[in-house]
């Protein structure tokens, strides 16, 4: 018989080129996620070079990894640290679907957020399709909504420090038209349900083709996957 460890919270961080911001986030960040959300661990997803970075897929990975092994998934972006009172008041609410802690607009999941397990399965994670910055967020945010997923929204963003980056030196680009198209209201409105469930299935957590090149942990608490997608 197979015995899985259980977690409470899987945090996932999709990272690529970002050596002095996780430096910062092990040092500022995980003593407070240690202390205030026991029973977690930080999966740190790192993408090979060679191509555009793909931050939806990259955090696919650990949802697949951790899949039937914890009760919450976060995706956090390395660059966001939380205070003490941010990740005591806020990463701790229970019973919440899908918790949008730290995000761009009203239709991104991207930033911070914190799903539950079961609700990152139903809506088939995120597209692997989407190379480059932006759209994957928007993308999740309008599976859950196809999913009928309730979203809570926390507007207190003043317990956040962001760090400054730049994204042109770490593999990013354009995201195509035609998948920032796809995944806006105006075009989702006039599909029925069958082509909306198939927007859903033809990509993510159920097709999703990965290679570990590498996995050990880095900190008590911290793991860096480093994959070839």
């Amino acid at each position: 018989m197979i015995y899985y460890i259980m977690y409470e919270n899987i945090i996932a961080i999709p990272y690529r080129d970002r050596e002095e911001h996780l430096e910062y986030f092990i040092t500022n960040t995980v003593p407070l996620i240690q202390k205030c959300l026991p029973n977690s661990k930080i999966v740190v997803v790192e993408q090979n070079e060679g191509k555009l970075f793909n931050r939806g897929a990259v955090l696919n990975v650990a949802f697949r990894e951790y899949k039937n092994k914890t009760k919450y998934f976060f995706t956090h972006d390395v660059d966001i640290n939380p205070t003490k009172e941010a990740v005591q008041g806020i990463y701790t609410r229970d019973n919440i679907d899908i918790y949008r802690i730290y995000s761009a607009h009203t239709t991104s999941l991207g930033g911070v957020i914190k799903v539950q397990h079961d609700t990152m399965i139903n809506i088939n994670g995120f597209p692997n399709y989407i190379w480059g910055w932006g759209i994957e967020d928007r993308a999740l945010y309008f599976r859950s909504i196809i999913k009928q997923h309730m979203i809570v929204t926390n507007n207190d963003k003043r317990t956040f420090k962001i760090l400054k980056h730049m994204p042109s030196s770490s593999g990013y680009g354009g995201v195509k038209k035609q998948y920032s198209d796809m995944w806006r209201k105006a075009n989702i409105d006039k599909l029925d349900d069958e082509q909306k469930d198939e927007m859903i299935m033809s990509s993510g957590l159920n097709n999703l083709e990965y290679t570990i090149i590498d996995r050990k942990m880095i900190h008590d608490i911290v793991e860096i996957i480093k994959v070839d997608i």
